[in-house]
């Protein structure tokens, strides 16, 4: 759902019939709007959209992120007085109790929630169009199994399948969202060594991943000792998807990582019928010891127009 298209709703009861008004504060970082929403008669109902906070809060759709809080303080008003939601606090000075009125008493969770509660939000994985994990393509035969390239050590290029082993090149097989799609591996010497045999392709390890976010198998890369470059195939998006974006999983092996040492991912993408490039990520030595051990998520995030990504 899109926030500004949200709505809450929730019955507000009496159950002392004694209330005379039901009143919420709107509580964001240092900004506090009163009567916000107001309930005069019971049992009543609270309704506000997304739209009203942000009128309220004075943000726009581009503010709100996973990490938002809007809390919510009730102020009651009966004909004995008028309570309000805040915390009490004790002032040992005057020996009295300040502030709000949720006291120790007001031990019912549905009572302590109408007068005190908070809004926080929920992003669910977005929709998945296309993607892979690996799943398609032949994997190492065992465990510690290398690519063993042809041609010499530093020679540049298209990486190709060889059989019997793990594979660098996947032709898609089909166009449907389940449907894995392809990609290429391409080697450039940069001045190093380059490689003649190392753990590089889609394998079903788990020595140093313990599980793969999704399926069983993944790529991996060992030191190449020049530059790789994986390359996925172009998606097209659908009409009637207007926010798409693109996302990529990676996990950086425990080791002793090179100041040289770099990882760069980036889109290619189509918007309003000009090309742009989205960097995901972009880190090398310092930056991948930080990441090193666990799945890292590098992700643009949802464009409002059409995105073609190219990786």
């Amino acid at each position: 759902m899109e926030f500004d298209n949200l709505t809450f709703s929730n019955e507000i009861s009496d159950p002392n019939n004694n209330a005379t008004s039901y009143s919420l504060a709107l509580v964001f970082g240092t900004l506090t709007v009163d009567n916000f929403v107001t309930v005069n008669s019971f049992p009543g109902t609270i309704i506000f959209t997304g739209d009203m906070l942000l009128d309220a809060a004075g943000l726009t759709i581009n503010d709100i992120t996973p990490s938002t809080e809007f809390s919510f303080v009730a102020i009651v008003t009966t004909p004995t007085g008028v309570y309000t939601g805040s915390a009490p606090s004790f002032n040992t000075s005057s020996n009295t109790q300040e502030g709000g009125n949720t006291a120790v008493n007001l031990f019912r969770r549905g009572l302590n929630d109408a007068m005190d509660f908070t809004m926080t939000f929920f992003v669910p994985p977005p929709k998945k169009l296309r993607g892979t994990s690996f799943e398609e393509p032949f994997a190492a035969p065992s465990d510690g199994a290398d690519y063993i390239r042809t041609g010499g050590p530093t020679d540049e290029g298209e990486l190709l399948n060889i059989d019997g082993q793990r594979h660098v090149i996947h032709v898609a097989v089909g166009t449907g969202v389940d449907d894995e799609i392809g990609f290429k591996s391409e080697f450039f010497d940069n001045g190093g060594s380059g490689f003649e045999n190392e753990e590089i392709g889609v394998t079903r390890k788990t020595e140093d991943v313990g599980a793969y976010v999704d399926g069983v198998q993944g790529f991996q890369l060992e030191d190449v000792d020049g530059l790789f470059r994986l390359t996925f195939d172009k998606v097209d998006i659908p009409d009637g998807t207007p926010r798409t974006g693109v996302r990529i999983q990676i996990f950086f092996r425990e080791t002793s990582w090179d100041d040289d040492d770099t990882i760069r991912i980036y889109a290619e993408i189509e918007r309003s019928g000009s090309p742009e490039t989205i960097e995901l990520m972009s880190a090398n030595g310092a930056d991948i010891n930080a990441m090193e051990g666990r799945w890292n998520l590098a992700d643009s995030g949802f464009f409002l127009m059409v995105l073609l990504p190219i990786l």
